[in-house]
């Protein structure tokens, strides 16, 4: 066979074995599950509406609760706006909610309807400016802001009416021109934050190379271990079997991170979060390219450092290396999401720019040239790794007797 049909071969071989395999299914479904919960679940979760029970006692508490029941009956219909006067009081962006109210008589024990249950909080007072909430453990955040936001809209309806104030006059008020805000360094904003991309973006990384390469290595020593090795050596060349094997797995690392995205945005584009769908499209392109050269910088030291094993038992101190230059840059990622000399630095060092660099782009603050240099430089840090690792590959592949280090599969090369 030529040179690629038996790159062809091998390559197949090792997506047929990977397929079958429960580990790699298993995971997979779970991280299709993962992405799915995490696009549906807070859509359903923000559009449930909810419902608070509350009793008042005092009329201008009535009045209040009864104002705050309107105000989150209006959030619920997304052309409502805040009124002027509440948004110069800060209430802006009220909550939806349903409120209903009961009303107490002035002898009764206010306290007495939250500690039984009955009641979600009671509000208690003629006074607008002396009003209680009383609550259990805690008042609900969304039904403290509208009754924050019933009571300031009262106190201010009360002091124009006392000051003699037209209606006129209390527009000019409450609705001032807001100054212009204008952003020297604009970040871009969206339905997800940025952060949350690439810190998802991150653990893909992490999750995905961590595991195909721990795969490449373990299915070396395993082909040392039972022999297998010496007889497809003995067919085809050794660079040509780690091709294969790099190739490999390569495609399958690359089209589940395709899947996992694609599940993403199909979740995204079903939940009509089109801002959402959008917004992964646009971190998705730099980061599958990244992805893509990151993992075959790192997948023939993956191989290498089967390679130098014996038996798989000796995986754990012959992959120490590789794990820690996955993890380090995980945490880089994690870590130095500020932008800054520190993060730029990173983001062009070769084992944390697949992560870094479209971290930056998703963040905002990388020029149009900075992710076409990064790639360029993890490119050619790919190049001289393969040639690296397909030199040890070819010194230690053969040595089956005990384990070995780098230098002695350097040597070993040169033989």
């Amino acid at each position: 066979m030529n040179g690629w049909t038996t790159v062809r071969v091998v390559a197949g071989r090792e997506m047929y074995v990977k397929l079958r395999d429960k580990a790699f299914i298993g995971t997979t479904l779970f991280m299709l599950v993962l992405i799915s919960v995490a696009a549906v679940i807070p859509v359903l979760i923000s559009q449930q509406t909810p419902s608070y029970r509350v009793a008042v006692q005092g009329d201008v508490a009535e009045q209040v609760v009864a104002l705050a029941a309107e105000m989150g009956l209006d959030a619920q219909d997304p052309a409502q706006q805040t009124p002027p006067m509440l948004t110069l009081m800060g209430a802006g962006g009220l909550p939806a909610a349903d409120i209903t109210s009961v009303v107490l008589e002035a002898d009764a024990d206010p306290a007495r309807f939250v500690r039984d249950g009955d009641v979600t909080a009671t509000v208690v007072g003629d006074d607008v400016q002396a009003l209680e909430v009383l609550g259990a453990q805690s008042v609900p955040e969304d039904l403290e802001v509208l009754l924050r936001a019933a009571a300031s809209q009262l106190q201010i309806a009360r002091a124009a009416q006392d000051g003699g104030l037209s209606a006129d006059q209390v527009q000019a008020l409450t609705s001032p021109v807001p100054p212009q805000v204008v952003l020297l360094e604009a970040r871009p904003t969206g339905s997800v934050p940025p952060q949350f991309l690439v810190l998802a973006f991150a653990f893909l990384f992490y999750l995905s190379v961590l595991t195909f390469g721990m795969s490449i290595a373990q299915s070396v020593v395993e082909e040392k271990q039972s022999r297998v090795v010496e007889l497809l050596v003995a067919a085809v060349p050794v660079r040509w079997l780690l091709a294969g094997k790099v190739i490999g797995n390569t495609i399958m690392a690359v089209g589940q991170i395709v899947l996992i995205l694609g599940v993403g945005l199909i979740g995204a584009w079903l939940v009509g979060q089109g801002a959402v769908l959008r917004q992964i499209v646009d971190a998705s392109g730099w980061f599958v390219l990244f992805f893509l050269l990151g993992f075959v910088m790192l997948a023939c030291l993956w191989a290498v450092a089967g390679s130098l094993a014996s038996r798989v038992e000796d995986l754990n101190s012959t992959t120490i290396f590789m794990q820690v230059l996955v993890i380090i840059p995980f945490f880089a990622a994690v870590f130095a999401t500020d932008p800054g000399p520190t993060q730029r630095l990173l983001s062009y060092i070769p084992f944390t720019s697949p992560l870094l660099m479209p971290a930056r782009v998703v963040l905002g603050n990388a020029e149009p040239w900075e992710p076409v240099v990064a790639a360029a430089i993890v490119l050619a840090t790919s190049v001289l790794f393969v040639a690296l690792g397909a030199r040890l590959y070819r010194g230690s592949v053969l040595h089956t007797s005990q384990r070995l280090k780098a230098s002695q599969a350097w040597r070993g090369s040169g033989d």
